[in-house]
């Protein structure tokens, strides 16, 4: 019965193609990605992947950017940066030994698919070829005398599945499909393209943006959802619900789980241990703790990313609230800095001018301590901005017009993390906050918490 309705959802899902950008700008994509890896071949893998524990089908954000197929699975994008030409090898659920494992074939049989392979497809979608993955092999035994590099996306978060002996002694991070097509065709050199596509991805199309504002206005509503939430004795994981729940009625679900770690709990690196935790990190909040509330929502695709730390009991120490405010003035200092051009380094100088400016008119301990501690690079290792699209990445280089970055400064004091993150759009001349309408002082936040 379980799968069988697992069945069903997919053929309502899978029932309409939706593309919300033009089909062009997709081809456009394509083109600029065969421009920069002229030198050999670009493969971009679907989600192949299907998790019944999860809140529905999650598409491979590269293969998504370049395609905008958002419901195909277990299909290889290849970009012939020789050729120019761009080719989507598919393969059809309807025939797939693991689904028929765990569906009886009536099921399998009708399966409805988004596209199926052939010319009409391919016209259709601005592709050169749309074939049937069994044609894989005879593409590249075709194209392997000619091509030199083999450009791969490396599987982000993802742990090594096997010893580094049978993997790519010169790629360790490539995949296990791209180290078996390599090892086929030994004498293509496989090579990580993962912070190259990123680079593509940073800066958004005017269809993209529209998608990138309705998550950053959804996730606004995500973050006071999850601000409400807190208090002693409520369990992190009421908190995440609430903020879960807030997407869902304001968007299409969340853009990745919510943090709502409070204390040690939400200190950096303690933090990602929850990305190998059963338990997830969860715990009971306590009064005279600081949360890590951080949350996005997602739209079309595009990912929202938003938070603030905020006290258990709806109130910070004097200490706390003196330490917290200081850390607000240098987050604005640095977002009143950014403009195309900026550096990461000159990112970091704005935030600590104003941190150390002020250090002589601190009244308490802790706040000291913090500016004496933040104010040396090396003792803020997690610091800094990231790229925020259909996924986040590392910046590389200045920043650029049209880049959506959140800026996130995360640091630590006697146990307690601090952190503050917004989306913000990158101008020639300034910046734009996306995220407007959440409390950043310490006396905002009280006053919305009682």
């Amino acid at each position: 019965m379980r799968y069988k309705f697992f069945a069903v959802l997919l053929i309502l899902s899978n029932s309409v193609l939706l593309l919300a950008i033009d089909r062009a700008e997709f081809q456009q994509r394509r083109q600029r990605a065969a421009a920069l890896f002229h030198d050999g071949i670009l493969l971009v893998h679907a989600t192949s992947r299907l998790n019944l524990m999860g809140d529905r089908f999650r598409q491979d954000p590269a293969f998504y950017y370049f395609t905008g197929l958002e419901n195909v699975a277990s299909a290889l994008l290849v970009i012939d940066g020789q050729s120019g030409q761009s080719s989507l090898f598919l393969s059809m659920p309807a025939k797939s030994a693991a689904l028929a494992e765990t569906m009886d074939a009536k099921s399998t049989a009708i399966l409805p698919v988004e596209i199926s392979p052939g010319p009409e497809a391919a016209r259709d979608l601005l592709f050169d070829r749309i074939e049937d993955w069994a044609s894989l092999e005879g593409f590249l035994t075709q194209h392997a005398s000619s091509m030199r590099t083999l450009y791969y996306v490396p599987q982000r978060f993802s742990l090594e599945e096997l010893p580094p002996s049978f993997g790519s002694q010169t790629e360790p991070a490539a995949p296990l499909w791209a180290v078996t097509l390599a090892k086929k065709w030994p004498a293509l050199n496989l090579k990580d393209a993962g912070g190259a596509i990123y680079q593509l991805m940073a800066v958004q199309s005017a269809g993209e943006m529209e998608s990138v504002r309705m998550a950053a206005k959804s996730t606004v509503l995500a973050v006071l959802a999850g601000m409400r939430a807190i208090r002693p004795g409520a369990s992190q994981r009421s908190v995440e619900i609430g903020v879960e729940n807030a997407c869902w009625q304001n968007a299409r679900g969340v853009s990745f789980w919510p943090w709502a770690m409070s204390g040690e709990k939400g200190v950096f690196p303690r933090a990602w241990a929850s990305l190998l935790r059963y338990d997830h990190l969860d715990g009971v909040l306590q009064s005279g703790d600081l949360v890590r509330l951080d949350v996005g929502c997602e739209w079309n695709h595009y990912q929202g990313d938003l938070g603030r730390t905020v006290p258990v009991s709806g109130h910070f120490t004097n200490a706390q609230r003196e330490t917290w405010n200081i850390f607000v003035s240098a987050y604005q200092a640095g977002v009143r800095s950014m403009r195309e051009g900026l550096t990461v380094e000159q990112l970091y100088d704005a935030w600590r001018y104003e941190l150390v400016r002020h250090r002589e008119g601190a009244k308490t301990d802790l706040a000291r301590k913090a500016i004496d501690s933040w104010s040396k690079r090396e003792n803020v290792p997690f610091w800094g901005p990231h790229t925020m699209n259909l996924d986040a990445g590392f910046i590389q280089g200045p920043l650029r017009a049209g880049m959506t970055i959140d800026f996130e400064p995360i640091a630590a004091i006697e146990g307690q993390g601090y952190f503050l993150e917004d989306m913000i759009l990158i101008t020639r001349d300034g910046a734009e906050v996306l995220t407007p309408g959440v409390p950043y002082t310490a006396e905002e936040i009280e006053a919305f918490m009682k």
